[in-house]
């Protein structure tokens, strides 16, 4: 690898490559390592995401001074792959690895209880160079490519444990994984097919021009907006979770939601922005833009934070709550589109909510995975009184709890200020009632996360221990030391906001084109703001009230109904009702298939005899073939006219050839009718063993053929990317 040379206006440097290439082989390595000793390749995942975070790092460090570009003429025929990092997706990464070398420290321990270890930890890698690929593109077909890398090689993370509720919950992710892809991978194809490129550059004037720019945005927000969980594409969330090993959970929630919120922003805040910022007329579309992302955000905070309320499985509980913490930041990066020039306000809000959300909820997943780890336990209603058995988990759960409850001191304070000017700003400047409800869904939204994150930390650390709940061992030191960790950043962030936004939050911000003034207005924000510190207490108010309530009345107890999920009210049927239509034609298109195939032989017959259809080749077939025997009729024909016993010998002749005829007709009427039904249940079978996950027998069958598709490509992808070291 090549140290880094400057050109120009930006850095030339292999680094990205070799950031990307690294997991990726390293994870083959990882599998021959198992093979032969658990413990050194539990070491070895530790020391290669060590040296990854570290590369991301120095990685980080070269992009504050410059963009870090680099283009190797391998990918999507005349398309190179392309990377282009600057501080964003430098921050993005770095992040990324950090909290993926937290997640490999605690998967010491937790991950000895697990099965099929080895299988693990390779997807695990493999997953982690797709993640950080997203970020470090400079185009759609590399981002594409890396976030379908990502998607479907997480699919056998959330399949881990090989249950019928995983491969249920793998079946739902892997499939919309692959439809969010295709949605992108369209988007990117109509963008190349009517500008003739695919980097990520502001490009509205060209964009402008196309009638299918509308249509182009929607499916890119589609396409990322489901890994980001974004509301109603967000039902994966709660089904991966739960069932997912809680390193994994972690790294869903706290990175891979990530890469959705990214490619969003890189839509909103670059594609769909004029080249000449200052100048241009284009800056309407994108505030209609942004205008339709704020709500769709405010949407997703609310109702993830309201089905958080009356859950009952921890994990699930922190899978919502995630998916609401999603709509905060999609609220950011519209409020940012929204205002335009005048978005740094929001465009920092949401940058360190993204920081601030990775941290907190990377760590609660850890901690309730600890939590079950040692106690067999992850339903709340038999959990309580564990402080002492977990006392530095408490602590740490606690200050992520204060944290994305938004209490001062704590990091998620500090973005949620931001982010609430952000949406003040955006009401003050264009006077539009509707964000002055959505500011108020914002705060509401507040008092629920923190009701629902009270109830979890309660349920689980404080009250009376349950009969028969037992704690087994203590602490291990892996965890303390990542717990220990998550919490010094939650404490650091808190507690020294403006350092943080001016050496972090301000250099990010600065290489977006805003106006000076809104810049520096960002800078010189006031975070102990009297009337932030009102608006907190106020949160709180309403949220001890809400929790007083609930736990009261147990109102948290009840169940909801169904037509209040999403799945229940918009997919099933949706589903159902393409399903009839597909299925109904189907069902034309294979009973005329079947009747021309089973009944093929009579109908060839009734055509020849009747001569209706007769072309040349099959005409001259026919008659020669039962030229013969037109022969013997005729004479037969003749002799009958002679004597009776001729009528009576030709007649049991016709019938005989007429009985060898109808045999001959039935058995292949019966073989083609066979092998019909013996294509239909070898197709059947084949399907189920691709796609049927109920029985040991198809969940083991299923997970191997998909072993054996990813190994396949992960061979092709090593050779391919290795090419530009060879030449």
């Amino acid at each position: 690898m090549s140290g880094p040379l400057l050109i120009e206006n930006y850095i030339s440097s292999n680094l990205p490559l070799a950031i990307v290439l690294i997991p990726i082989i390293g994870a083959a390595l990882s599998a021959l390592i198992g093979r032969y000793s658990e413990k050194q390749r539990d070491w070895y995942i530790i020391a290669l995401t060590a040296l990854i975070c570290l590369l991301s790092f120095y990685l980080l460090r070269l992009s504050w001074h410059n963009e870090v570009i680099n283009r190797y003429m391998i990918g999507f025929g005349d398309i190179p792959l392309y990377f282009k990092v600057d501080r964003l997706g430098a921050l993005f990464n770095f992040l990324s690895s950090f909290v993926w070398f937290l997640a490999s420290v605690f998967s010491l321990t937790y991950m000895t209880h697990e099965k099929r270890r080895n299988r693990y930890y390779t997807f695990y890698l493999i997953t982690l160079g797709g993640c950080l690929g997203v970020f470090l593109t400079g185009d759609f077909f590399s981002l594409f490519f890396f976030f379908e890398l990502m998607s479907v090689a997480s699919y056998m993370l959330v399949v881990h444990t090989q249950t019928e509720e995983a491969s249920s919950a793998g079946r739902l992710y892997l499939f919309l994984g692959i439809f969010g892809g295709l949605c992108i991978l369209t988007a990117a194809i109509l963008i190349f097919w009517h500008t003739g490129s695919v980097l990520i550059t502001p490009s509205l004037e060209a964009l402008i021009l196309i009638p299918a720019k509308t249509f182009i945005a929607a499916l890119l927000v589609t396409g990322f907006g489901i890994k980001a969980g974004m509301v109603p594409l967000h039902i994966w969330l709660p089904k991966a979770h739960p069932v997912a090993p809680s390193p994994a959970s972690a790294l869903l929630s706290g990175i891979m939601i990530k890469t959705g919120a990214y490619g969003i922003m890189r839509v909103v805040t670059v594609l769909y922005t004029p080249e000449d910022a200052e100048a241009s007329n284009l800056w309407e579309f994108t505030a209609q833009f942004g205008y339709i992302i704020i709500w769709f955000g405010i949407l997703t905070m609310f109702i993830a934070a309201f089905m958080a309320l009356f859950q009952t499985n921890a994990k699930r509980i922190l899978a919502y709550s995630s998916v609401s913490q999603m709509g905060y930041i999609l609220m950011g990066i519209g409020v940012c589109a929204y205002l335009g020039l005048e978005g740094p306000m929001a465009m920092g809000g949401f940058s360190l909510h993204v920081v601030n959300h990775a941290f907190f909820k990377a760590g609660m997943f850890m901690m309730v995975g600890a939590v079950y780890f040692r106690t067999g336990e992850i339903d709340i209603r038999k959990l309580g009184g564990l402080w002492r058995d977990f006392p530095v988990t408490t602590i740490v759960f606690l200050l992520a709890a204060m944290g994305i409850a938004g209490i001062p001191g704590l990091n998620g304070y500090t973005s949620k200020v931001l982010l609430h000017h952000a949406i003040v700003e955006a009401f003050e400047h264009h006077h539009d009632y509707s964000l002055y409800i959505a500011e108020r869904i914002f705060m509401l939204t507040g008092a629920i996360t923190t009701c629902y994150i009270a109830r979890l930390f309660s349920s689980i650390f404080l009250g009376k221990k349950p009969d028969g709940l037992v704690a087994k061992g203590k602490e291990p030191w892996n965890e303390r030391l990542v717990f220990i960790i998550t919490g010094a950043i939650i404490l650091f962030i808190g507690t020294n906001p403006f350092l943080v936004l001016k050496k972090l939050v301000g250099p990010v911000v600065a290489i977006f084109p805003f106006e000076e003034y809104y810049y520096n207005y960002l800078l010189k924000v006031n975070f102990w703001d009297i009337h932030d510190l009102q608006g907190m207490a106020g949160v709180v108010a309403v949220a001890s009230l809400l929790f007083f309530l609930g736990t009261r009345f147990k109102l948290f107890e009840y169940k909801l109904p169904a037509w209040l999920s999403i799945e229940d009210l918009i997919y099933r049927p949706a589903i159902k009702i393409f399903g009839f239509i597909f299925t109904r034609s189907g069902r034309v298109v294979e009973t005329v298939t079947d009747s021309l195939y089973v009944n093929s032989p009579r109908l060839l017959t009734y055509y020849c005899v009747s001569g209706k259809i007769l072309d040349s080749a099959a005409d001259y077939l026919i008659v020669d073939t039962l030229g013969p025997l037109k022969k013997v009729s005729y004479r037969l024909a003749g002799l009958e006219k002679s004597a009776p016993l001729f009528n009576i010998l030709i007649g049991r002749i016709s019938s005989s050839l007429v009985y060898i005829h109808q045999l001959w007709l039935n058995i292949l009427h019966s073989s083609f009718h066979a092998s019909k039904k013996f294509f239909m249940v070898i197709f059947n079978v084949l399907f189920q063993i691709d796609y049927k996950h109920e029985g040991k027998f198809y969940l083991s069958v299923n997970t191997g053929n998909f072993e054996y598709y990813v190994l396949i490509f992960f061979i092709i992808l090593i050779m391919i990317m290795s090419m530009y070291f060879l030449l």
